[in-house]
């Protein structure tokens, strides 16, 4: 006995006509959960925030070298040298005298040590330092001190060190500091020397 197919209907002619979706595995990266690199610096890809904090940072030397120069060119001048910083109205030296010319260095000194911590900061959260989170406040606190014994021009700079600081908490940050920890794991492939040399043309091509 003949057995008829069965004629498929307009509901199956249209599955069968429409294109049916590949599954395509994941990028080798992805499967072996390694870090995005950017393919221009070869390192891992800084998030935007990361440009602010590391820009506040800088500012913040900035202002904090500002600050000295309003106190250098008031020192300068001994009409004003008396009221130039803090630290100079509380001793009261004499101008030209040795007391004079050590707190001016003194104070050349903390400026070196508190616009260098957030020029530091500022880079190094740039290359991927994860302790700069917390080297971030060190910055602060030394700007702070140095602002009490300079003048209030200078607590701008400690401001913006503040506000840089606290950009690097964000949890972004703290993605891109572990996919450069990641990196910098990764053990590079140690060279292996060659066991012989040929010079010249190879066996195959004479």
């Amino acid at each position: 006995m003949r057995t008829v197919g069965r004629v498929p209907g307009p509901a199956t002619l249209v599955a069968m006509t429409e294109p049916q979706e590949i599954a395509t595995l994941p990028p080798i990266e992805e499967l072996r959960n390694d870090v995005p690199l950017s393919p221009r610096t070869g390192e891992p890809v800084r998030p935007v925030v990361l440009f602010a904090a590391s820009i506040l940072h800088y500012l913040a030397v900035a202002a904090l070298g500002v600050a000295y120069a309003m106190h250098w060119w008031a020192a300068a001048h001994p009409e004003t040298y008396a009221g130039s910083a803090r630290l100079v109205e509380w001793t009261a030296p004499e101008p030209g005298r040795w007391l004079s010319l050590t707190l001016e260095g003194v104070l050349a000194a903390a400026l070196v040590l508190a616009a260098g911590a957030a020029g530091v900061v500022g880079y190094q959260a740039w290359a991927g330092g994860a302790w700069t989170r917390w080297g971030g406040w060190v910055a602060v606190a030394l700007g702070a001190g140095y602002a009490v014994v300079l003048n209030d021009l200078a607590f701008i700079g400690v401001g913006l060190a503040a506000v840089g600081t606290a950009l690097l908490l964000l949890p972004r940050i703290g993605r891109y500091f572990r996919e450069w920890a990641q990196v910098r794991a990764q053990e590079p492939v140690p060279y292996r020397r060659p066991e012989s040399i040929t010079y010249g043309r190879l066996a195959r091509f004479r």
